[in-house]
This record gives structure tokens, C-alpha cells and sequence, in this order.
């Protein structure tokens, strides 16, 4: 594959690494509790997500995951998902594509896939910036888009929804959960090795919904009140801790200190659990999504521009 990045440049970004659709904006309707959603709607909206949910491999391997967002074969993920880092020199590093890239369909079909032509060149400073990138496929199946909203009808305390492959299971899953809180989040890159580069700001929230390591790249879906009025309003991009640092420097004390004739392995569980009362966090871990608003409104674009 060739290589998209032709300027190396590091990238700063101090939490996550790392349409053409018919209504897409659309106002969505006020948003219904976790409670409500049951019986028939519930089960609907579940098969809904699935079908147009796909999982993404990298050199033969699941990688992550991706949602269709255009009946001619457009799947959006997130960047971190299909990039890599190369090294070009001691002292500088370039951001570019892996390859090859594969996505498998809901029914089991693998397909090749390609970055698309607006998110190479110049175009890949915006996925890489934003974490999101779109790729192409070509199936004569029939693809069934998931129609996109605005991230700002997700308010805290909203119920949403997502779709996702672990990389150790082969079936997709599906998470019920809500907003926690939202914010923007400041991201720099540069030129070389000083020179400024670009200064973005990314909408974030962050999100009380179980999501697991291949999560990321799916699509976190703000229900409506009809299976056909739920909206995408985020890509999953990001699982963390607030103990993340306590629990690395507690993993080496014990290292550091075990008689290597007597060492065992640490279960990071139990000490999480300690950790968590000792400290008083809330939560183990912090999982969260990037707004959808930049990837519709490149969509946007590229449908006016014929894509």
C-alpha cells in the first residue's frame, strides 16, 4: 500500500492515541431511559446495530471494529484502529496506514479495504487529530447504513447503546449504558521535530458503558423513541484508569521486592480493588467516545462533492 503520511510529524494527544445518508441532520428525538428499552424495540434496534456493525482486520487480524455509514460501501472506524507509526530516522517518525486492511461484514464476508482518497495525503493530519478515518469496500451485498445525529443530543445522564468485536470473540456485543460527562479536549501536533504543526479541539465524553479491547472504532448509538429514530453520536476510542499510574508503581515495588525464588504472579484485579478503596475512585476504568459531529460533516462534504 502506499504510504500516506509524506511529512513525519509527532502527534501529542494527552488522553486518546493512541453522508452520504438521507437525513443524517435530522434532529433526533428526546432520548428514553435503559428502562424502557425493551420487547420487541429493544430486540429491533439490537439486530439494527448488528447488521450494520463490521469488524476490522489489520495484517490478518482483528483489530477493532467499524460501523457502515453509506449504502455504497463507506465504513467509518477510528484511526488509531487501522494506523501505525514508522520510524523513519533516530529522530523522527511518521503516521501512516497499516496494510493490508480487511473488514468482515456482519455475515462472515471479508472484504479488502482502502483509506479513502479524502483521509490520504494532507487528509491524514484530520484522522489522526480526530482519531477517525473512513475506509471503502466493495461487496454486492446489500450494505445497510446506521444513520448519524449530533453529538450535542447527548446529554449527561443520556442513555446510549453500542456495538463492538472483542478481539478475542468472534460474535459482535452489544452494551447498554450512559453519558457520564462531556468536554473538549485540546490536541497538538508538529512539523519535524519543533516547528508547530496544527492545534485542534475534539469533542469527548466519557461514558458508563461496558466496552472491552476491540471495542474501538464502533459506533455509541443514542436511542430515540422508535428503533428507526436511533442515531449515532460517537466512535468508542478509549479505555483507561484513573489508577494507572498508582497501579504501574505498585506492580514494580512488588517486582522489585519479590524474592525471585518466591514470585507470583500479581493479579491486577485484586489490586485494582484495593486500590479503588484505599484512593476512593469511583470506577476502575474510564471508557469513552469522540463526537460524530466532524466525521458527518466531512461526509457532508464529500456526498456535495460527489463521492
Amino acid at each position: 500500500m502506499e504510504r500516506f503520511a509524506p511529512r513525519s510529524f509527532f502527534l501529542i494527544i494527552p488522553l486518546v492515541y493512541l453522508v452520504l445518508m438521507t437525513g443524517c441532520s435530522q434532529p433526533v428525538p428526546k432520548h428514553i431511559s435503559i428502562e424502557s428499552l425493551s420487547g420487541p424495540d429493544k430486540q429491533e434496534r439490537i439486530d439494527r446495530i448488528k447488521r450494520s456493525t463490521v469488524r476490522i482486520y489489520v495484517n490478518g487480524r482483528p483489530n477493532g471494529t467499524g460501523f457502515i455509514i453509506n449504502a455504497n460501501g463507506l465504513v467509518a472506524t477510528s484511526f488509531h484502529v487501522v494506523g501505525k507509526t514508522e520510524q523513519a530516522s533516530r529522530k523522527r517518525s511518521f503516521i501512516t496506514y497499516a496494510s493490508p486492511i480487511e473488514v468482515q461484514l456482519h455475515d462472515g464476508e471479508r472484504v479488502p479495504a482502502i483509506p479513502h482518497k479524502a483521509f490520504i495525503g494532507d487528509g491524514i493530519y484530520e484522522a489522526v487529530l480526530k482519531d477517525y478515518c473512513i475506509l471503502e469496500i466493495r461487496t454486492p451485498r446489500q450494505l445497510v447504513p446506521l444513520r448519524l445525529g449530533n453529538f450535542s443530543d447527548a446529554k449527561e445522564g443520556s442513555t446510549v447503546y453500542l456495538c463492538g468485536y472483542s478481539l478475542t470473540r468472534e460474535q459482535p456485543e452489544i452494551s447498554f449504558g450512559v453519558v457520564k460527562t462531556r468536554w473538549k479536549d485540546a490536541v497538538l501536533a508538529y512539523q519535524g521535530t519543533s516547528s508547530f504543526r496544527k492545534r485542534s479541539i475534539i469533542d469527548i465524553a466519557w461514558l458508563d458503558i461496558p466496552m472491552t479491547k476491540g471495542n474501538s472504532g464502533g459506533p455509541i448509538v443514542l436511542p430515540g423513541k422508535r428503533p428507526e429514530d436511533d442515531r449515532v453520536i460517537g466512535i468508542a476510542s478509549f479505555i483507561t484508569t484513573p489508577l494507572d499510574q498508582d497501579l504501574k508503581a505498585l506492580v514494580k515495588t512488588l517486582k522489585d521486592n519479590a524474592p525471585s525464588s518466591r514470585a507470583s504472579p500479581v493479579c491486577s484485579i485484586e489490586l485494582f480493588c484495593a486500590m479503588k478503596e484505599a484512593i476512593g475512585y469511583d470506577s476502575l476504568f474510564i471508557k469513552g467516545c469522540i463526537s460524530i459531529d466532524s466525521l458527518r460533516n466531512r461526509l457532508q462534504k464529500l456526498a456535495g462533492s460527489s463521492l
